[in-house]
């Protein structure tokens, strides 16, 4: 087994019993490696572990019950009304549901944002540092330029695609674990908003000519992070200059 076949074994799962994973543990820097990927998968199972609540059974069921009171309390019609109201609802409800076909709202972004993280969570678990050569082939696509030394070690660097759009999508170690970085061209939002599913936090703003997005673990310092990206970044001009973007 190669260094390389080691590394991608080790990040599936850092305790395989396989014979050829267990004889390139030899090397003291390959176990310094599977010690790290086992330090980190305990880590994020300890911030996807998160207990219900221990009335959650009890409250649904007294739930259920006050439901049932309230509909035993509703008026008893007639027979004779019933078959005309149900038609009545019928046509109701059908024209309820196409109204609201053509009136639902749009998904906000940041659902769509921390949606495409859920997608895409095998980047979260990614030990190995990306190299300049396939950092250089997503920033390309883009005129952008990343202070590597600003934002520390990166560990995932892809062009993602979100609603329609071709995007930046990093991944890089917080104070508190791995930290997703996405930015979006041509997208909008009109002001920072916050962004919260689970386990994860973050914030979507509006940055250079679209949306950057910053997801942490819980307690992650996003503000700060977003920071960090800001710094980090350096933007092409059609001229060659390099500037920092302004949010």
């Amino acid at each position: 087994m190669n260094g390389l076949q080691f590394r991608k074994q080790c990040i599936i799962d850092p305790e395989t019993p396989d014979l050829d994973f267990q004889q390139a543990l030899e090397t003291a820097e390959n176990r310094e490696f599977q010690e790290q990927c086992m330090e980190f998968d305990s880590k994020l199972a300890d911030a996807l572990n998160v207990a219900a609540p221990d009335d959650l059974a009890q409250r649904i069921i007294e739930r259920s019950k006050e439901q049932q009171k309230g509909q035993s309390r509703g008026f008893n019609w007639n027979n004779s009304w019933r078959p005309s109201l149900a038609a009545a609802a019928s046509i109701a409800a059908t024209m309820v549901f196409a109204v609201a076909l053509l009136l639902r709202p749009q998904v906000a972004l940041s659902e769509i944002v921390i949606d495409h993280l859920y997608e895409d969570i095998n980047a979260l678990h990614v030990r190995t540092a990306v190299t300049d050569a396939e950092l250089g082939h997503v920033l390309d696509h883009f005129d952008v330029d990343i202070e590597r030394t600003s934002i520390g070690t990166l560990h995932f660097a892809d062009v993602c695609h979100i609603d329609k759009t071709d995007g930046i999508h990093v991944v890089y170690d917080g104070a508190n674990g791995p930290v997703t970085a996405i930015y979006l061209p041509g997208k909008e939002v009109k002001r920072l908003q916050a962004i919260s599913r689970d386990q994860f936090q973050g914030i979507i703003f509006p940055y250079h000519e679209g949306v950057m997005a910053i997801i942490g673990l819980m307690g992650e310092d996003v503000l700060q992070q977003k920071d960090k990206v800001e710094k980090a970044l350096l933007w092409k001009t059609a001229g060659g200059d390099i500037h920092k973007a302004s949010t």
